[in-house]
Formats: structure tokens, C-alpha cells, sequence
């Protein structure tokens, strides 16, 4: 919005408002991805719980099947640490089994009352029991394979390595974990692992320390693919989230322009004074407003036709921030005329810069507003302009006459310092106002150049109304003669309107 015909900064001191609203859209975002990470959680470690436990099942009958055969074959000569090694892995093969598939039976029935934090630390412990569970079946019972105790240079920890390497890529490709909680129950584990190294494992300390050097190689594939995870998960949220909020803003944007455009006036095409008006908000909704008034019982009744007032208000800004203040500017007026139905433009335009600096000035929100009044019966038009943009009133017989600006901008000056200046003029029958808000002014055409007043003036000038009542009159003509101007899309709400009086009532 273009401010006419000054510029005043206010008095009052630049101060920048807190934004709850950014925080607030943060904090339920944030929630809400934790939520939807906390149900995703769940639903994995059910469905790993199942696998590992399946997986360990066919561990079982695998020992079992391969004891079997052994059996078959040795007889009653098979040798009893043998037969204790395969008892032993078949008996960590059921611990196994049980450890999954009890908390994925108790994290099913409790789905609604588990948090994230209590699955994350169920997960740990599993996690870290299943690895020192599997560290005694390596250790303790090879002799089940027909090999010996603590073979190899390393003894048991290369098998063991391995198998805490394949468990957490299972685990990084089921869980929705972080990195961070992705290596949570691996670093116990891996401390085990060093501390194994140094005083269990077999052979030199070249190996050894080799081993040790190594280890943090095993927690690194699952960490990948938990990054990567993580980040796709946060995206595709990310883009449900707003797509989701998209549609929603745009059924609240479009719920909310029925309701700001439901305080728009309908157009009065009958008695002495008609008025019309074409808006085109820059957005859903904008902040260009109009407000009409009659008020009999003034003892001008008798006559036939009372005056008519007329407001016509542009708000700083645009949109839904624009659209809110007209909200509470509208409920202003309302109260104004209420109280006082016969006040003068003048007077309507003093109220409207006190309310503005008293309430909205602090927030850097101005408005420009022109208060009109037609009174039929006395051929009499009066108006006062705070800084909006002149209007123009052209006359039956071809004269066109400027109604320039007559105070400051609303809200730019304390309500003692503001004098509305108030005007007056003959509007007789046959004569037509046209206003407008700076949307019109401001448009651009192809080559860059602006409409400003003297383009407005020029249309009012060698215009004329169309005489097709679907397409309206001066309002509904200048419109189209500024959206014909106009290269690209708006960059301003734009708010037409016209008063006149008709030759014959």
C-alpha cells in the first residue's frame, strides 16, 4: 500500500513484536514428527522382534538337526563336550528366541501406553543382552562345530566381530534410529569387545591391537544406513506435513474469504445514491475495505432519500495480517455509527486515526482511509482523506474534479495533533465518484511503467461506463481497463468503487 500524499513516521518507538505463531508451528511440528517416529518405532520392533526370533528358531533346528545327524553317525560314541556344545547352542538359540519374542508380544498388546524413549530402551537391552548372550556361545561351546576352544589367532572374537556386525545392520534396517541412538547399544558391546581382545583373545598383540583398531568399523554400515534412513523419514514427513497444512490453509484461506468478504456492503442499485465496487485481493484475502452507512431518523426522512456514508480503507500489508485488521477496523466503524449515525466525514476519519495510533501503530500497521458522505437532498458532497489516494468525481456535464488527500495517514500522529480537514462539493444527479486504492495505481505494465494518478485520471477521463448491467458501470470499466494495463499478476489488493447519482431515481 502506497501512502498519499506523505510519508510520516510515527512518534511511537520501532518495536519488534514477539512471534508465537512461528514457535507454535516449530513446537507442534516437532511433536508431531516425534509422535509419527514414536508409531513408525513400534511397528519396526515388532516386525525385527518377529524376524530375530524366527531367525533363532532356525538356529534350533539347525543344531538340533545337525546334533542328529552326529548322533546317527558317532552313536553313543559321540564325546561329551561335544554333545554339551551343542546343547549350548541350542539352548542360547532359545534365550535368544524368548528375548525378542517376549517384549515384541509385550510392546504389541501395550502399543498405546509405550513411548518411544520405553521401546528405545527396551530395544537396548535387548540389544546389549543378545550380544554378550551370543559372546558365551562363541566362547564356551565351538566344540559343537567339531573345532577347538579359542581357535584361530583371536579366539572367538572374529566370529563374535561378525556377529554384532550383522546384528546391528539388521537392527539399523529395521529400527528408525538415529545415528546417536543407533550406537547407544553397540558402544557397551564394543567396550566388551576391546576388553575380550586384551585379556580373553588368543594369540600375539599385534592381532589384538589390530582387533581393537578395527572395531569401531563394525558399528559403521548400520550407522549409514540409520542416517539415511533417518533423513529420508524426515523429508517425506516434512513434505506430508506441509502438503497436509497446504490444504488445510487453503480451505481456512478460502473459509476465510467468504467471511472478510461478508462484511463487504452489497450494492445499492436503487434511490438517489447507488453504489458499486469491483476487489481483487492480491492473495485470498487482503486488506482494501469498504463500509457504507445510511442513517434515517435525523429529520431527513420526509425528504425521501438520507445521506449515505461511505468508507473506503487500505491497511499496510497484505494478506491474512491485512485481512485481520480490517476485521477489527470494521467492528470500529460499526461501533462508531452506532453511536453516533449522523457524524460527519471529518469526525469519522478523526475516530479512525485515534483507534489506529492507539492500538495498531505499535505494531508498524497504518491504514489510509476516505470517508465520504452523500446527502441527496442537498446536492452535498463531504469528505476528508487521510493519505489515500485521490478520488475523482466527474461530473454530467464532463468536468472532472480531484479529491486530494486532507490528513496524514491514520495512525501517523497523536488524535490531538490530526485535523481532517474536511471538504466539501455540489453532487448533483447525473455525477459519479470514483475511488480506488492503490492496487490500481501501482500496476505495472509490460515495460515497467506504473499506472500512478495521472494514469487513474486519464482512464476516468476518456472512459466510459458500460451501459450491460451484468458488467456494471464505472466500477466494473476502470477495472478492466487497469487489469488490460497491468502485465503479470497483481502486486496489491485492488478495491474499485463508484458513487453516483442517477439522472431520474
Amino acid at each position: 500500500m502506497a501512502l498519499y500524499p506523505v510519508r510520516v513516521a510515527s512518534d511511537r518507538p520501532n518495536r519488534t513484536p514477539r512471534n508465537p505463531t512461528s514457535s507454535a508451528f516449530t513446537l507442534e511440528f516437532r511433536h508431531e514428527f516425534e509422535a509419527e517416529r514414536g508409531r513408525w518405532l513400534k511397528r519396526r520392533f515388532v516386525w525385527f522382534g518377529c524376524v530375530m526370533a524366527a531367525w533363532q528358531t532356525i538356529a534350533i533346528l539347525y543344531y538340533s538337526g545337525r546334533f542328529a545327524l552326529r548322533y546317527s553317525d558317532a552313536g553313543l560314541s559321540l564325546p561329551l563336550p561335544e554333545v554339551l556344545g551343542f546343547a549350548g547352542l541350542v539352548a542360547t538359540a532359545a534365550i535368544l528366541v524368548i528375548l525378542y519374542a517376549g517384549p515384541v508380544v509385550y510392546v504389541h498388546r501395550t502399543t498405546l501406553s509405550r513411548s518411544r524413549e520405553d521401546v528405545l530402551r527396551l530395544v537396548f537391552w535387548i540389544f546389549v543382552t543378545q550380544g554378550i548372550v551370543t559372546a558365551i556361545g562363541k566362547l564356551l561351546f565351538p566344540l559343537a562345530l567339531g573345532g577347538a576352544m579359542n581357535a584361530g589367532p583371536l579366539g572367538f572374537l572374529p566370529q563374535w566381530g561378525f556377529t554384532l556386525f550383522m546384528t546391528h545392520v539388521v537392527a539399523a534396517s529395521f529400527m528408525p534410529w538415529t545415528p546417536r541412538e543407533a550406537i547407544r547399544p553397540l558402544a557397551p558391546l564394543l567396550v566388551i569387545f576391546v576388553v575380550a581382545a586384551l585379556f580373553v583373545g588368543a594369540g600375539g598383540w599385534l592381532p589384538r591391537i589390530f582387533a581393537i583398531v578395527l572395531s569401531p568399523a563394525i558399528a559403521l554400515p548400520g550407522l549409514m544406513i540409520c542416517q539415511w534412513r533417518h533423513g529420508r523419514f524426515r523429508d517425506r514427513f516434512q513434505m506430508r506435513m506441509l502438503r497436509g497444512r497446504y490444504k488445510e490453509m487453503r480451505q481456512e484461506l478460502t473459509d476465510a474469504r467468504r467471511i472478510h468478504e461478508s462484511l463487504f456492503p452489497e450494492p445499492i442499485s436503487e434511490g438517489a445514491v447507488r453504489f458499486e465496487f469491483e476487489y481483487e485481493p492480491m492473495r485470498q484475502i487482503g486488506g482494501d475495505f469498504l463500509f457504507t452507512h445510511r442513517f434515517p431518523g435525523i429529520g431527513m426522512e420526509e425528504l425521501g432519500e438520507e445521506p449515505l456514508s461511505i468508507v473506503i480503507i487500505d491497511v499496510t500489508g497484505h494478506g491474512i495480517p491485512a485481512a485481520l485488521t480490517v476485521n477489527r477496523l470494521h467492528g470500529e466503524l460499526e461501533r462508531i455509527f452506532a453511536e453516533e449515525p449522523d457524524i460527519s466525514p471529518g469526525d469519522v476519519l478523526t475516530a479512525l486515526n485515534r483507534y489506529v495510533h492507539l492500538t495498531l501503530a505499535t505494531h508498524s500497521v497504518y491504514a489510509t482511509a476516505l470517508c465520504l458522505r452523500v446527502a441527496p437532498e442537498l446536492n452535498i458532497l463531504e469528505w476528508a482523506n487521510g493519505g489515500h489516494p485521490p478520488a475523482f468525481v466527474r461530473t454530467i456535464d464532463g468536468r472532472l474534479d480531484q479529491l486530494d488527500s486532507t490528513a496524514f495517514v491514520l495512525g501517523a500522529c497523536h488524535g490531538d495533533d490530526f485535523d481532517p480537514h474536511q471538504r466539501s462539493m455540489q453532487f448533483t444527479r447525473g455525477d459519479s465518484l470514483i475511488a480506488y486504492t492503490d492496487g490500481a495505481t501501482e500496476a505495472r505494465s509490460e515495460t515497467g511503467s506504473m499506472m500512478r494518478v495521472e494514469g487513474m485520471r486519464s482512464l476516468v477521463a476518456t472512459s466510459y461506463p458500460s451501459k450491460a448491467p451484468a458488467r456494471g458501470g464505472w466500477a466494473g470499466e476502470i477495472a478492466r481497463r487497469v487489469w488490460d494495463f497491468r502485465f503479470g499478476p497483481a502486486t496489491d489488493d485492488m478495491l474499485i468503487v463508484e458513487v453516483y447519482r442517477p439522472v431520474q431515481a
